[in-house]
């Protein structure tokens, strides 16, 4: 009688152990999945390939206005894409930083948008030392202009940051914009 009330039991735990170790690998497998999905989000722009590899994508959201300096901006969060020309031609492209007029009106952010001449970006190309300027000094939003050789790629790093000034802003400023890569011809 014992071992019978033993065996049952027995195989109520293995049962229970297979099931949740089961549980646990589709689970691991899912999330896993998920976030390298998020990570790695890819843009077509008809010739090129544009590879994002931070969650946020595209998408630059500054939602705290906190004035640092530029060693404390350029330590901040990095948005790293990868563009790839893939095709027997030269293609020139240009990177623009757009708004974000989705996210500004779901933020209902208008009146608190943070002035570009209050912004640093800082834009680093294939691992080379970073070029850090107000944002209102790109002409027409454009802050970066090359042409890619076939079969090749670049890396770009876009750093984004408040500067430290006198002018009295509300913390609560917002900046909400879009990297564009921009085939030309």
């Amino acid at each position: 009688m014992y071992q019978n009330y033993y065996r049952k039991h027995m195989i109520k735990s293995t049962i229970i152990i297979i099931f949740l170790f089961a549980f646990a690998i589709i689970s691991t497998y899912l999330i896993y999945n998920n976030f390298s999905n998020a990570r790695q989000r890819d843009v077509d722009t008809g010739e090129m390939e544009v590879i994002f590899h931070s969650q946020a994508g595209n998408k630059i959201n500054l939602t705290r206005f906190n004035p640092v300096s530029d060693a404390v901006g350029l330590s901040s969060t990095e948005y790293d894409f990868t563009v790839k020309n893939e095709t027997e031609n030269s293609v020139s492209y240009k990177i623009v930083l757009d708004q974000n007029t989705n996210r500004i009106e779901e933020d209902d952010c208008a009146y608190k948008t943070i002035p570009s001449e209050l912004l640093k970006l800082s834009l680093r190309v294939d691992h080379k030392t970073p070029v850090a300027k107000i944002l209102s000094e790109y002409e027409d939003n454009i802050i970066y202009e090359d042409t890619l050789e076939p079969n090749s790629e670049e890396d770009y790093s876009i750093r984004l940051w408040a500067i430290n000034n006198d002018f009295v802003i509300d913390r609560d400023s917002h900046f909400h914009a879009i990297i564009n890569v921009v085939e030309e011809g």
